[in-house]
């Protein structure tokens, strides 16, 4: 049984399905016919977002979220760059709860982000727990505190036995002296892991997928720009995403699915700072072949 169907009632046989899916649809005499199922389908929907007559419909897909869509941008390049650069990364936070449907706002519009061969793999987490928010940037300092001399040697180990050293422990090396003040922050009363941040949100993936860091990272990047729309500012926390997935009492505080790690984590809220004016960055490095 085919999960796609056409109404050839509808149809005006353009051949646009056929043209973008040809796993899916075929034409044989004039006449489009359709056989899509698990080992062909990857359900990213374009045949019903193309088809001009709305003839095709996917029995695995909720028609009624097939919207239709403007014929021109509500918004031009100029104005997107201006939204782009004004954001910035936020660590002062108002004393202010997050109302749960905006973050049930900005948790449906990461459906939309794309995924590796959509795969669609990507959960997210989020944490309001005050304590328990506390408890995991406390892990963290911990591990720090123990194991910032450990860094080099995991290296050297990676080194004597032919692997290349994870990207995520050389960043963690050039970043020794910071680490150690962390350390010391935490003696004078400061939380420096999650800045007292009224949220906090996890995404996480199953390793076994197509793209699990690159999944989540388009997902956390598309919320820290949508946020700003809902007075909401953020930052990535990379420090934390560091012994996320291999100290053992982070481990079990998160309490993840089998088989998922942590791949991007972001802090949010409402700021106390106002940036009036963009900043300045590095001129990209590009090459034109």
């Amino acid at each position: 049984m085919s999960w796609t169907k056409i109404d050839q009632d509808l149809c005006t046989q353009c051949g646009i399905c056929v043209a973008r899916c040809i796993l899916n649809f075929k034409e044989v005499d004039g006449v489009i016919t359709t056989n899509a199922g698990m080992a062909t389908c990857s359900l990213c929907g374009h045949c019903m977002a193309l088809c001009p007559t709305g003839a095709i419909t996917h029995e695995k897909m909720d028609m009624g979220n097939f919207i239709d869509l403007q014929k021109k941008l509500p918004f031009d390049f100029d104005g997107f760059e201006h939204f782009v650069r004004a954001r910035r990364s936020h660590r002062l936070f108002e004393d202010k709860e997050v109302p749960r449907e905006h973050l049930e706002k900005l948790v449906d519009l990461c459906r939309y982000a794309p995924t590796g061969s959509n795969r669609q793999t990507l959960e997210i987490m989020i944490i309001q727990d005050r304590d328990k928010i506390q408890r995991l940037s406390d892990h963290t300092v911990d591990f720090f505190e123990s194991r910032t001399g450990d860094l080099e040697k995991e290296a050297r180990e990676f080194e004597q036995a032919g692997k290349e050293i994870p990207q995520i422990t050389k960043s963690a090396l050039t970043m020794a002296d910071t680490l150690k003040m962390v350390v010391t922050a935490r003696q004078f009363g400061m939380e420096v892991i999650f800045h007292r941040a009224p949220a906090v949100m996890l995404f996480h993936s199953p390793t076994e997928t197509s793209t699990p860091k690159d999944d989540c990272v388009i997902a956390s990047t598309t919320v820290s720009l949508a946020a700003r729309t809902l007075d909401l500012e953020t930052t990535y926390i990379g420090l934390f995403e560091f012994v996320a997935n291999r100290y053992p009492p982070i481990v079990e505080e998160l309490d993840l699915p089998p088989g998922h790690k942590v791949f991007s984590i972001l802090i949010l809220g409402y700021p106390k700072l106002k940036f009036l004016r963009t900043v300045d960055r590095k001129p990209m490095k590009v090459r034109w072949a």
